[in-house]
């Protein structure tokens, strides 16, 4: 039986604390009058063809989403705050937010990131990666060779590199990362150089 998700709910929902309803696609029926509730409280509801069991992190704290009935979904940029990603080593003040994951049904992961260039560090990717500079200064070296891109500039990484993120004083970077579960479709987890 189907899982029924009403105004009522919402608002039960969010009461409690929560600010996240996964919401599966064939195990759940959402209301419209859910739909505008979640929006008027800024709750999120999470569509996706995944079980509920593995739809388990959020969005960014803080990040307003939107999900529509038929799966599109809309993050608020001005809403996104990023996160130390400790991945880049501990020394380093790399900030980082996924967007959009495998948990949004998509095959694709999108996100922001950004560092100063004392934060700079190497990376090793198991997936194929398009990166999007959205300020400053973005560069890429692999083996001796450095592109630079300033805002605008688009990026592509094949799997597979061994690369240097830079920047000459600070960047902010858009990326979309294929697949979006890369590790649990065969590859080893990408891990900083030494």
């Amino acid at each position: 039986m189907k899982r029924l998700i009403t105004s009522d709910v919402v608002a039960a929902e969010f009461t409690a604390g929560k600010t996240t309803l996964l919401a599966p696609r064939g195990q759940t029926i959402v209301t419209p009058g859910a739909w505008s509730r979640a929006h008027e409280l800024g709750v999120t509801i999470v569509q996706s063809e995944t079980p509920a069991a593995a739809m388990t992190a959020p969005a960014p704290k803080g990040a307003e989403r939107v999900v529509g009935p038929n799966g599109l979904t809309l993050v608020r940029g001005d809403s996104v705050t990023l996160a130390p990603f400790p991945g880049a080593g501990p020394d380093r003040d790399v900030r980082l937010a996924d967007l959009i994951t495998a948990r949004d049904g998509s095959p694709m992961t999108a996100g922001i990131m950004s560092w100063a260039r004392e934060d700079s560090f190497p990376w090793s990717l198991d997936y194929d990666e398009v990166d999007l500079v959205l300020e400053g200064v973005l560069q890429i070296t692999i083996d001796g060779h450095t592109l630079e891109g300033r805002a605008g500039d688009v990026f592509f990484i094949p799997k597979g590199s061994k690369v240097l993120f830079g920047t000459p004083w600070r960047t902010k970077v858009f990326y979309v990362t294929y697949p979006a579960d890369w590790a649990a479709a065969g590859s080893a987890p990408a891990r900083p150089q030494k």
